[in-house]
């Protein structure tokens, strides 16, 4: 290794001391490589791979499963009491993708449970399938049409439904990094070997941070959007 190399190996030692993630061009790995940088691509077993993963997770676990809003006790329903596992067991690993996606699920099938129980009141063989053809934003007017929820409560709904619920399901992951900005962000010229570290950058401008954008948006999104579906749930289900 010429010194150049070595002076460059040191150089991302350094840089990667303490890192979780580093991003960079596979063009660049190889090359790396070529010059001989030891940078290796290995394989962690299946059974490591769990054990370090529920070690890290098991961390802060009971202290988020504290913060977790519970379900009414009148409401005797199957499928909301699945849904709200899968929430609570991907809460406790930190999956906060997978809780904001089954809190959604749960809202919007509460929403359908409490239309087809005003369905039943009205005709006892109604149809659910039909319900399961419309879109939240349809089910949030049909709930308002039938008095189950006010002007206000509509439009808080709808505004859920608009910001939060329709780019996270359909992954419109530029919009979800809008607003998030690093603080400080180390990069490395490999051809000048000159190390710059840039401030306040605004993700939603650079492709390769979009989901670390999105990471930062799950963790400090999960509790309120937990809470605003199950409140709603609750108000939606439980019995009087």
């Amino acid at each position: 290794m010429d010194e150049e190399t070595q002076k460059l190996k040191e150089i991302l030692e350094a840089f990667s001391k303490g890192a979780t993630q580093i991003v960079s061009d596979p063009k660049t790995i190889k090359q790396l490589q070529e010059r001989g940088v030891p940078i290796e691509s290995r394989f962690i077993t299946y059974e490591k791979y769990v054990e370090d993963l529920f070690a890290k997770k098991r961390e802060g676990a009971v202290a988020l499963l504290r913060k977790l809003p519970k379900i009414d006790a009148s409401i005797a329903d199957g499928v909301i009491e699945s849904m709200y596992e899968e929430i609570r067991s991907s809460y406790a690993l930190s999956i906060f993708t997978s809780t904001i996606i089954n809190s959604i699920l749960l809202l919007e099938y509460a929403m359908r449970a409490r239309l087809y129980k005003e369905k039943l009141k009205k005709n006892p063989t109604a149809d659910w399938s039909k319900l399961e053809d419309l879109t939240m934003g349809a089910l949030i007017w049909q709930l308002f049409n039938q008095k189950i929820i006010t002007e206000e409560e509509k439009a808080k709904l709808m505004s859920f439904n608009k910001q939060l619920r329709n780019p996270y399901l359909h992954i419109n992951i530029h919009k979800l990094s809008k607003g998030v900005f690093i603080s400080k962000l180390p990069s490395i010229n490999v051809k000048t070997q000159e190390v710059i570290e840039l401030e306040n950058v605004e993700a939603s401008k650079h492709k390769y941070l979009w989901f670390a954008a999105k990471k930062f948006f799950d963790k400090y999104h999960v509790q309120s959007v937990i809470d605003f579906c199950v409140d709603w749930t609750n108000k939606l289900l439980a019995n009087p």
